[in-house]
């Protein structure tokens, strides 16, 4: 089988097979590494002392993981993938896990071992069956939620603002309560609808963070504009869509933000694939100073604000826009996020 493509395991028994294929072999320093045949057992020798780990496989890992109590239960937590926020929360929750991706952590006390392998890659990927928060359409949800972080919402409210339905607004609330992403405030009564607040900003961002990819969000045409500066830039392209308002993002909009750095492109979200016939300039394949993206889902456009007269993306679609924009773009995204005023 090839290892280039992503492979997504669908049973227990194919998470060990893959498992102890790929670690039957492996050496680690004062360690002795054994796979059993039994499918739930990994015997570890160090210093002559021997350890036996209770395999427990997990093919949808959740924050619901942390409830496994910690390496001296004796358990190693085993997925096809763990995210980086997850994996940092069970390290500091001392809980043994693995996936197939290369990430292995073991805390072993008696005697006292450390193993902390960082994954090189992503070959392997958890089923889908749950509820995707991070899917295109969902991601409205969060836009809200991280961009009014102190606010209360109740789910008629959040369905109305995200354009969302009411059975998918509540389906992605449970999801994110589970995840501990979503905290409840008020309980629901016959007079009154419960309410939620976000339990933890920057956990929901690195894990949002970790799934998206900004060039599949959409299509993105590239124009070459001469003689401009990105100010003139965005107000020409303002003026050829007139009423169809674009929403600037990336550097342009950063820098209206929290200035860093010079812009080299002008980037902006507009509604309808149509409204690029109205910009009269050149398109090129690379290297374009004016960058129009059309988002497959709106959402992109949802939670804008006006700063000197331009429509910008909110914060943290900003953010996430220059993590993937090449150049300068990722050190603008930390200091954009540092910021004080970041997603407020």
């Amino acid at each position: 089988m090839a290892l280039s493509k992503t492979v997504t395991l669908q049973s227990p028994s194919d998470l060990w097979l893959k498992f102890s294929q790929l670690y039957r072999e492996e050496e680690f320093p004062r360690i002795q590494w054994r796979p059993s045949a039994s499918q739930t057992e990994i015997r570890i020798e160090s210093a002559g002392v021997k350890r036996l780990l209770t395999v427990e496989p997990n093919l949808h890992p959740s924050r619901r993981l942390l409830d496994a109590g910690d390496a001296e239960d004796g358990r190693l937590i085993l997925a096809p993938s763990l995210g980086e926020p997850l994996a940092r929360d069970l390290r500091i929750a001392g809980i043994n896990h693995a996936d197939l991706n290369g990430r292995l952590y073991l805390n072993l006390e008696s005697p006292p071992l450390l193993i902390d392998r960082q994954p090189t890659g992503k070959r392997f990927a958890n089923p889908t069956s749950e509820l995707d928060v991070f899917a295109l359409k969902s991601t409205r949800l969060l836009r809200i939620v991280l961009s009014t972080r102190d606010e209360l919402w109740t789910q008629a409210a959040l369905a109305e603002r995200s354009g969302l339905s009411r059975g998918l607004v509540s389906r992605l609330v449970r999801t994110l309560v589970a995840g501990g992403y979503l905290k409840p405030e008020t309980p629901a009564t016959r007079r009154q609808a419960g309410t939620w607040r976000l339990a933890d900003f920057d956990r929901l961002l690195d894990a949002w963070r970790e799934r998206d990819n900004w060039l599949a969000r959409g299509r993105l045409v590239q124009y070459s504009v001469l003689g401009e500066n990105p100010e003139q830039t965005a107000r020409k392209l303002q003026g050829w869509l007139g009423a169809s308002v674009p929403v600037f993002t990336q550097w342009f909009a950063a820098n209206l933000r929290q200035a860093y750095t010079d812009t080299p492109v002008v980037s902006a979200y507009v509604g309808e694939a149509s409204e690029l016939n109205r910009i009269p300039a050149r398109t090129v394949p690379t290297g374009g100073n004016l960058w129009v993206i059309v988002p497959h889902d709106d959402g992109p456009l949802r939670e804008a604000r006006e700063v000197d007269g331009f429509r910008l993306a909110c914060d943290v679609q900003i953010y996430l826009d220059l993590l993937g924009a090449g150049g300068r773009g990722p050190d603008h995204a930390q200091v954009l996020r540092q910021w004080s005023g970041f997603a407020r």
